[in-house]
């Protein structure tokens, strides 16, 4: 018998001026779950990822979260206003110890330097920001846009084992197929606004 959903996306309506971008879209996630959503450029994927955080609102349909439960999302260009260090960034709204040391093992296994100003720093070093941000406290359901974006080699062999390891539940965009096959356990497949498992 399966788990109840920890995140459930039921009857997704989005229309973006005259165009309809999901019609009736669903996407539920049980606890350890590990799920890609496919589909084709412009199909509505990082939108309805968007749903699901919770950043914008459909026009129509269901979007349940298990109270308690904390999702955390990695859209594919971070915001990192506001923010001057990498360790400020990362170290924001940590409130535990166990969090905090958790924080400062990944800026180490990421190889960033917690003091290094954010303004200057590369594609590469600002998406391991992000990633570390993301991880840091641990959370109960991952949404990944596109996060091999950037990365080099060691890096997305490192991201791929956090993963493997993690006890969250993912659901993951990625155009780096390997990385999505050896992460993924199940796939959802986003065509002309409705979404169907593969």
């Amino acid at each position: 018998m399966s788990s109840p959903p920890i995140l459930h996306l039921q009857d997704i309506h989005l229309t973006y001026g005259v165009t309809p971008l999901l019609e009736g879209a669903e996407l539920s996630l049980s606890p350890g779950d590990r799920l890609c959503l496919v589909g084709r450029n412009g199909s509505g994927k990082s939108t309805l990822m968007k749903i699901a955080s919770g950043e914008i609102e459909p026009d129509s349909g269901e979007v349940f979260v298990q109270p308690g439960i904390m999702v955390a999302y990695l859209e594919q260009d971070p915001d990192f206003k506001g923010y001057e260090t990498i360790e400020e960034c990362v170290l924001d709204g940590l409130m535990n110890n166990e969090d905090q040391q958790r924080a400062f093992q990944l800026m180490a296994d990421l190889r960033l330097d917690p003091k290094a100003i954010i303004a200057p720093l590369s594609g590469g070093e600002r998406r391991r920001t992000a990633l570390a941000k993301l991880l840091a406290p641990d959370p109960d359901i991952l949404l990944l846009d596109e996060p091999t974006n950037h990365l080099d080699l060691p890096a997305i062999e490192w991201l791929e084992q956090v993963l493997l390891q993690s006890r969250a539940a993912i659901v993951l965009i990625s155009h780096d197929r390997r990385f999505m096959e050896n992460v993924s356990r199940q796939t959802l497949w986003l065509d002309r606004g409705q979404t169907k498992i593969m």
